[in-house]
């Protein structure tokens, strides 16, 4: 199953490249790169930027895949591989995603920005969310405090506590897809600095507990 998710990945970098290459003589020489929270476009850069949106889902699969082989904690990956080939594959999915939108933007389809970006931010932290608590102790993978990376059993209870935190940031995500204007887009920075913000404290509170019982 990883290796037909990995053709797939593979393919589509090649297709998202190929098509860059192909349409770039026809696009204006500015393309959209940036929306506001109300998902109007407020910034516009050189239409060579289509190729780093084109590059970003393969490398991105790229750097993921050398991650594990310099990580002093390699065996970890054996244990957690299904989670982090999950959080691997959808990440690049999701940019190979975000590479789409922005060609058709810059051909002036009236793409709702906004509401995508938000939906498809909330499937993948759910989709993370889901498989985290899965993750074990490592350096670049999963919740990384000072005091998960300090007791192994701190870092295995702030995963059980932060996958229900990434799966409430992205079930806001998706609500908040489908409300428009500032008001949905600072709702979701809340909650993503709450659903951030708890693990870390609670990272913190586990080591202090544990010290105080040695």
């Amino acid at each position: 199953m990883n290796d037909k998710f990995k053709f797939l990945v593979i393919a589509i970098s090649l297709v998202a490249l190929a098509s860059a290459v192909y349409f770039f003589p026809v696009l204006p020489d500015k393309i959209p790169t940036h929306w506001g929270m109300s998902g109007e476009i407020d910034q516009y850069s050189s239409k060579w930027l289509i190729f780093v949106f084109a590059l970003l889902p393969i490398a991105v699969y790229a750097l993921m895949g050398i991650l594990p082989k310099i990580d002093p904690k390699k065996e970890s990956y054996l244990k957690h591989q299904k989670a982090y080939q999950t959080t691997r594959i959808a990440t690049s999915v999701f940019l190979a995603g975000i590479y789409i939108l922005t060609l058709l933007a810059s051909f002036g389809y009236d793409i709702k920005m906004d509401m995508i970006i938000k939906f498809g931010v909330g499937v993948l932290f759910i989709l993370i969310g889901n498989v985290l608590s899965q993750a074990r102790h490592n350096y670049f993978f999963g919740i990384k405090t000072p005091w998960t990376l300090a007791n192994e059993k701190v870092w295995n209870k702030t995963h059980r506590v932060g996958a229900y935190s990434f799966v409430v940031m992205g079930l806001v995500n998706c609500i908040m897809a489908f409300i428009s204007g500032v008001i949905s887009g600072y709702i979701i920075f809340a909650s993503i600095m709450i659903g951030a913000g708890y693990p870390v404290i609670y990272s913190y509170i586990q080591y202090k507990k544990i010290q105080k019982e040695k």
